[in-house]
């Protein structure tokens, strides 16, 4: 996550956390590691830019642009 501090914002894809997983405890794991990377990014600073959906969701520093609204501005 260190590399992750200095980006303006982030691109992050939950939708397939579990995907390989072989058993049950192996899913809740990869789970808890994500909920450790997002806690550690909410204490660098970074929120939601817009309510997850669908499984993705754009994580920003205040005071950053969003690339989603670039797309909405021109899209």
């Amino acid at each position: 996550m260190e590399e992750w501090r200095d980006f303006g914002y982030l691109f992050i894809r939950a939708r397939w956390t579990m995907d390989g997983a072989k058993t049950l405890i192996e899913a809740a794991q990869r789970f808890r590691d994500r909920a450790e990377t997002l806690e550690g990014l909410a204490r660098a600073g970074f929120e939601l830019d817009q309510p997850a959906d669908n499984g993705f969701a754009v994580a920003v520093r205040p005071g950053e642009e969003s690339p989603m609204r670039l797309v909405e501005e021109y899209g």
